[in-house]
């Protein structure tokens, strides 16, 4: 049991009178949500109410079709949202589990996703197997049912990352479905016909009914796994058969609403803080008031306008990112885990730091040439050597087609995994990343607004869009360590926020795709990390920035060995603590949005390539530095050499191989620190 858990298991028994008040002010509510849904948010010139009544009429017809099949998908995709993340919250302990956090809702969408290129595949079935999978990956990873809320949650975050690679995989080979999908993944309530809605409920009702029942036994399992055993019950088969309903839930309410599951952890845990914490009361009431936050989203929707500017899940995200802020600051701290292991747990030095570097540099400039060589025009190496001397044209133009675009990506791998490096030092967070915490996001956001408002700048953009990506980025970052600084930084706080504001920053980025569809397909394949069409232009933008950050970030090493004896002892060290989180928030911000720019947001190199280097046995930071830049290096060159040559002629965005190569191996440290915990 958890400490963040232990106010939702320690047995306290809410007052009867605020359960009976939250149940029926929540259907009071809902059914006020309801009648406000279909007759009112339109205003009555959109129904003409006399009109109502008349057979055939427009406003009739308007009324059955399209105003009660939508508060009605509404209400039936909260309650299952609510629900869900009730009875995963219960099972897991940690009153921070959800469908969105544990990996559930993107392995739904891919499923969804599925069934717009197979068309023979069926909808519901196939959402409810991706959902399942993706959770069956999170929790085999994480150890579990006993996992940490940390631990549970990375690994949801590392099986969703992992699974919207392969989603864009998808997106980026299926040009005609990617405007309707993304057009989906923001949500939406809006209906043809009752048919849809109809459906769903009769795959619902059952699981709802179900899911009441097993809440009693839930309400035993809070005394614990043996004295339950005792009174008959099978706990690991409830919490298996409870997962099962609540991916189930998950899936249906996703086919009717799109993947706002941020209803599922807001919901149940403001029910907690009103008094709520026995199971079956929880579960009950998370499902009405999951309808009613739903609806009173969708309300604000069509007060807006309903014209795609601010779709229903920016709404949720909106509503939901400060709540979850809200709860972190009220939830007890968890106790310390220990999650990766540390460099003085690795065996042995692999080699001596100028034999790896040296090393490492070779193979980068063995896959510079490699790359930049391999191709169909029938020049060897020397031959394309000897031809750029001379001033061949086709060399030339070989040699200017890929060998900027190699050094881009590998620039950029550099430099992201010296952001993660800095990052996870000033944190003492061994799960912090640029892409965890939000700053990735926010530089792709600010750079993805550049290149569509002013297209006519793409040239000069690299260089002049990194100040303006680099401000987004250090606000991002800042506004989660800033919010986490009293709490010393806890990991699980920090993390949790991070992630709450990178989904608040994706669901921005949906709203700008939106409005320029156009470009979408363009858009995605850069969004997921991609160097295609870049040339000397653009590393000759990255350049001066990399050149302004990466002696800075070599040099702080000594400051990161002192902030690893903790605040205390590196102030009484000499380390004025906050001047140098500040610059080295700066310092990471700088490379995060230089990275950004030339490579779009590349998931995963920040996060796992500073681990990788620890692995190696070296010790002093700066020398972690070097070779988490190394291996950030090699990984994203490997992965753009991958993109390019391995499915000729199309050209896979590197993005989408480091992701391939990063989310296995993110897994694998998960849960090769569990077995070595518990082994």
């Amino acid at each position: 049991m958890t400490a963040l858990g232990a106010r939702g298991a320690a047995g306290i028994r809410p007052r009867g009178d605020a359960y009976r008040y939250l149940a029926a002010g929540g259907l009071v509510a809902l059914a006020g949500m309801l009648a406000w849904n279909t007759l009112f948010a339109y205003g009555p010139s959109g129904f003409g109410w006399a009109a109502l009544g008349e057979p055939g009429s427009a406003a009739r017809l308007l009324f059955l079709e399209l105003h009660l099949p939508r508060a009605l998908a509404g209400a039936l995709a909260g309650a299952a949202f609510g629900m869900a993340g009730a009875l995963l919250q219960t099972v897991t302990h940690n009153p921070l589990a959800s469908s969105d956090l544990l990996g559930v809702t993107t392995g739904a969408q891919l499923g969804l996703v599925a069934t717009f290129i197979w068309s023979a595949l069926p909808v519901a079935p196939a959402i409810f197997v991706g959902g399942l999978a993706a959770a069956g990956l999170t929790f085999a990873v994480a150890g579990g049912w006993r996992a940490s809320p940390l631990r549970m949650t990375l690994a949801g975050a590392a099986t969703a990352l992992a699974l919207n690679a392969l989603l864009t995989l998808v997106l980026t080979i299926s040009d005609d479905s990617a405007v309707s999908i993304v057009l989906w993944s923001t949500g939406s309530l809006q209906q043809i016909g009752t048919g849809g809605v109809a459906t769903a409920c009769l795959l619902a009702l059952p699981v709802l009914a179900l899911a009441l029942v097993l809440a009693r036994g839930l309400d035993l399992i809070r005394l614990g796994d043996e004295q339950a055993s005792l009174l008959g019950l099978r706990p690991q088969v409830l919490r298996a058969l409870c997962v099962v309903l609540a991916t189930w839930l998950t899936a249906i309410a996703i086919g009717r609403a799109g993947p706002v599951g941020f209803v599922g952890l807001i919901a149940p845990n403001l029910l907690r803080a009103a008094g709520v914490h026995r199971p079956s009361r929880l579960i009950v009431l998370s499902a009405v008031w999951g309808a009613v936050l739903l609806l009173v989203s969708d309300a604000v929707v069509i007060a807006l306008g309903d014209d795609g500017l601010l779709p229903l899940g920016v709404m949720t995200a909106l509503i939901g990112t400060p709540v979850l802020l809200v709860i972190l600051r009220r939830t007890a701290a968890p106790t310390p885990a220990r999650l990766m292991m540390s460099a003085a747990e690795s065996r042995t030095r692999l080699a001596s730091p100028r034999r790896l570097f040296w090393g490492g540099g070779a193979v980068l400039l063995g896959l510079l040439l490699a790359t930049a060589s391999h191709d169909s025009s029938g020049l060897s190496l020397p031959d394309l050597v000897r031809g750029i001397l001379a001033g061949d044209p086709r060399a030339l133009m070989i040699a200017d087609l890929r060998v900027p675009r190699t050094l881009i990506a590998m620039l950029g791998g550099a430099l992201l995994a010296a952001s993660g490096t800095l990052l996870q030092g000033m944190t003492r967070n061994p799960l912090a990343g640029p892409e965890m915490f939000g700053g990735t996001a926010a530089a792709s956001l600010a750079m993805l607004l550049m290149m569509l408002l002013a297209p006519a700048a793409a040239g000069s953009m690299a260089f002049w869009g990194v100040p303006l990506a680099w401000a987004a980025s250090a606000a991002a970052l800042g506004f989660v360590i800033a919010l986490n600084w009293r709490g010393g930084l806890e990991p699980m706080r920090v993390t949790l926020t991070g992630l709450a504001c990178a989904a608040l920053l994706a669901a921005l980025l949906n709203v700008v795709l939106l409005q320029f569809h156009v470009h979408i397909t363009q858009a995605l394949s850069w969004l997921v990390g991609s160097t295609y069409a870049q040339g000397w232009g653009a590393f000759a933008a990255m350049l001066p920035w990399a050149i302004l950050s990466l002696p800075f970030a070599w040099r702080a090493g000594r400051w990161l060995e002192l902030l690893a004896l903790g605040d205390a002892a590196a102030a009484s060290l000499g380390l004025d603590v906050s001047r140098a989180r500040l610059a080295l928030l700066a310092v990471a911000s700088l490379m995060t949005a230089t990275a950004v720019s030339g490579t779009g947001p590349v998931a995963f190199a920040g996060l796992i390539a500073p681990h990788a280097a620890r692995l190696l046995g070296l010790r002093g930071q700066r020398q972690q530095i070097g070779a988490s830049m190394l291996v950030g290096a090699l990984l994203l060159g490997v992965a753009d050499c991958i993109g390019r040559l391995a499915f000729a002629p199309r050209d896979l965005p590197l993005g989408i191989l480091t992701a391939a190569l990063g989310a296995p191996y993110f897994l694998w440290l998960l849960a090769r620190s569990y077995l070595r915990r518990t082994g």
